[in-house]
C-alpha cells in the first residue's frame, strides 16, 4: 500500500509538472508570435480559439476525466476486464463524437466567422477542424494510462505537443510574413499538426503496451456499451457542463468585443487584449492552479472521513497557497505593466504597448479572483457539489456580458471594457462560490490567516516597486535592469513570507509532496 501511494504521488507530480510546463510553453509561445504577426494578426489568431475550444468541450463531453476515474476504481476492485470494456466503449464514442463535431464546425466556419465580425477567420476554422477528432481520441488514450496510474505518457506527450505547436507555428509565421493572413493560417495549422502528433505518439505507446500485455484489439458490443454508459455519463456530465460554462466566457469576448467596439481597429484591439495581456495573465493562473490542486486529495479524504477540523484546515491551506502565488503576480503586473509589456513585446508600436499596459493593470486583480475561483471549484468537485459551480459560473458569464454590453460601445472606455468585465466576472464567481461553500458545506475562509499575511508581503513588494518607479524609473529602459528589479521584488516577497511564517508545519503536511 505504501508503495502504491508513493507511485500515485510520483505519477501525480509528473502529470502536474508536465501540464504546468506545457501551459507555460503555451503562454510564452504568444510572445514571439505576437512580435512576428502583430496585434491584428494576433486578433485573427485568437478569434479562432473560443469557438474551437467550445466545440472541443462538446466533443469530449467530460468523458476522459470520468474514464480515468472509472478505470482506476475498477482496477482497485480487481475488475480488469470491466476497465477494458469501459475504455473501449468510451474510445469509440469519443472518436464518433469528435468526427461529428469536426464536420459541424467546418460546415459552420463562415457563419462562426461572420458572427465574430471578421470573415477572414473562416479558413482557420476549416484548418483546425480535424483537431476536434484528434484531441478526444488522444485524451481517451491518456485517460487509460492515467486510470492505470501511469502518468508518464500523458505528461511527456503534453509537453511534446506544445513544443511541436511552438516550433511549427513560429516557422510558418516567419515563412509567410508579411502576408499576415497566411501567417495566421500557418500558426493555426500548427495546432492541427501538434494534435495529430500527440495522437500518433499516444497510439504507438498504447499499441506497444497492449502488445506487451496481450490486450487484443478494440471491439465494442452494443449491449456492453449501453450497460457502461450510465456510469460514465454520471461522472462526465458535470465536468462537461463546467468546462462549457467556463469556455462561454471567452466565446462572449470573441463575439462581443469586435462587434461592439466603435473603433475602426476592433480586431487589433481584440488582438492586444487576448495576445499580450492574456498571455501574461495566463502564466500565474497556470502556476496557481497546478500547485493548489496538489492539496486537494487531502480535502477529499478528510471530507469523506467526516473530519470537520481537518477539512477546514485543508481547505484554508489550499486557499492560502493559491493566494500566496496569485497576489504577488497580480500586484507585480499592475505595478510594472508597462515595463513588462515593453520588455516582452518590444516590436509593438508605442501606442499599442501603452494600451496593453493599461489593459494589464485593469485586469491584474482578475488573477487573484480567477485563481481563488478555480481552487474553490475544485473543492466543490472534491466534496461532491459539482453542479453548483456550473450555475455560479453561468451567472458570472451573464454579469460579464452585461458589463461588456454597457462599456464596449462607449468610445471613452473602448477595449478597456473587456478588462473591467473580466475582472468583475471572476470577482462575482469567486465571491459566490466562497459563500456557497460556507453556507452549504460549512467551509469558511480564515481571512486573517489566508489573506492578511500574503497581502502584507505583496504590499511590501509593491512598495519597493513603487519606490523604484518613482526614484529610478529610467532603470526600466534596460531589459536587464527590469529583470533584476523583478527578481529583487520576488526576493523581498518570499523573504517577507518566511519572516511572517505564513505556513505552519501542520499546514504543509496536507501537501502530498510533504507527505512523501
Amino acid at each position: 500500500m505504501k508503495r502504491q501511494g508513493e507511485s500515485f504521488i510520483s505519477g501525480a507530480l509528473i502529470l502536474s509538472l508536465g501540464g504546468l510546463f506545457a501551459k507555460i510553453l503555451g503562454a510564452l509561445y504568444r510572445i514571439p508570435l505576437t512580435n512576428i504577426i502583430g496585434s491584428y494578426g494576433m486578433g485573427l489568431y485568437q478569434l479562432v480559439f473560443p469557438p474551437y475550444i467550445l466545440f472541443l468541450t462538446v466533443a469530449q463531453a467530460g468523458i476522459p476525466v470520468a474514464l480515468s476515474k472509472l478505470i482506476a476504481e475498477n482496477n482497485q476492485l480487481g475488475n480488469i476486464q470491466q476497465s477494458r470494456e469501459i475504455f473501449k466503449s468510451a474510445f469509440v464514442f469519443l472518436a464518433v463524437l469528435g468526427a461529428v463535431c469536426a464536420v459541424v464546425m467546418a460546415s459552420l466556419s463562415r457563419v462562426i466567422a461572420a458572427s465574430q465580425g471578421n470573415a477572414e477567420t473562416a479558413n482557420a476554422f476549416l484548418i483546425v477542424a480535424p483537431a476536434l477528432l484528434f484531441v478526444p481520441v488522444t485524451n481517451a488514450l491518456k485517460a487509460y494510462f492515467q486510470g492505470n496510474l501511469n502518468m508518464v505518457p500523458s505528461g511527456v506527450t503534453t509537453v511534446i505537443e506544445q513544443i511541436v505547436k511552438l516550433t511549427v507555428g513560429l516557422v510558418c509565421a516567419l515563412k509567410f510574413m508579411p502576408d499576415v493572413h497566411r501567417a495566421v493560417m500557418g500558426a493555426v495549422f500548427a495546432i492541427t499538426v501538434s494534435e495529430f502528433g500527440s495522437l500518433v505518439i499516444m497510439s504507438v505507446v498504447y499499441l506497444a503496451y497492449s502488445r506487451k500485455n496481450k490486450l487484443g484489439h478494440i471491439r465494442v458490443r452494443l449491449a456492453e456499451a449501453r450497460s457502461i454508459a450510465p456510469n460514465v455519463f454520471a461522472l462526465a456530465v458535470p465536468v462537461a457542463l463546467g468546462g462549457f460554462a467556463m469556455q462561454m466566457s471567452q466565446v462572449i469576448d470573441s463575439v462581443m468585443v469586435v462587434n461592439l467596439l466603435t473603433v475602426p481597429d476592433a480586431t487589433q484591439m481584440y488582438g492586444l487584449w487576448t495576445g499580450p495581456v492574456n498571455s501574461m495573465l495566463g502564466l500565474p493562473i497556470a502556476l496557481s492552479s497546478g500547485v493548489a490542486v496538489s492539496a486537494l486529495p487531502g480535502i477529499t479524504k478528510t471530507y469523506y472521513a467526516n473530519d470537520g477540523d481537518k477539512l477546514h484546515a485543508a481547505f484554508n491551506s489550499a486557499i492560502k497557497l493559491t493566494l500566496v502565488i496569485a497576489l504577488p503576480c497580480a500586484c507585480g503586473m499592475i505595478a510594472l505593466s508597462q515595463p513588462i509589456i515593453r520588455l516582452l513585446y518590444g516590436s509593438l508600436p508605442q501606442s499599442e504597448i501603452y494600451i496593453s499596459a493599461v489593459l494589464l493593470s485593469l485586469s491584474g486583480m482578475s488573477i487573484v479572483f480567477l485563481a481563488v475561483m478555480q481552487t474553490c471549484v475544485s473543492v466543490c468537485q472534491a466534496v461532491g457539489k459539482p453542479y453548483a459551480t456550473v450555475v455560479i459560473i453561468s451567472l458570472a458569464i451573464v454579469v460579464k456580458a452585461a458589463v461588456n454590453l454597457f462599456l464596449l460601445p462607449n468610445k471613452s472606455v473602448n477595449i478597456y471594457g473587456a478588462a473591467i468585465s473580466e475582472t468583475l466576472c471572476y470577482l462575482f464567481a469567486a465571491t459566490c462560490v466562497i459563500i456557497y461553500l460556507r453556507t452549504k458545506v460549512g467551509l469558511k475562509v480564515d481571512a486573517n490567516a489566508c489573506l492578511v499575511k500574503p497581502l502584507a508581503s505583496a504590499m511590501l513588494m509593491t512598495l519597493f516597486l513603487t519606490l523604484v518607479i518613482a526614484f529610478a524609473g529610467d532603470w526600466f529602459n534596460s531589459s536587464w535592469a527590469t529583470l533584476l528589479i523583478i527578481a529583487a521584488a520576488g526576493a523581498i516577497y518570499f523573504t517577507s513570507l518566511y519572516a511572517l511564517k505564513v505556513f505552519s508545519k501542520a499546514e504543509l503536511n496536507f501537501l502530498p509532496a510533504k507527505q512523501k
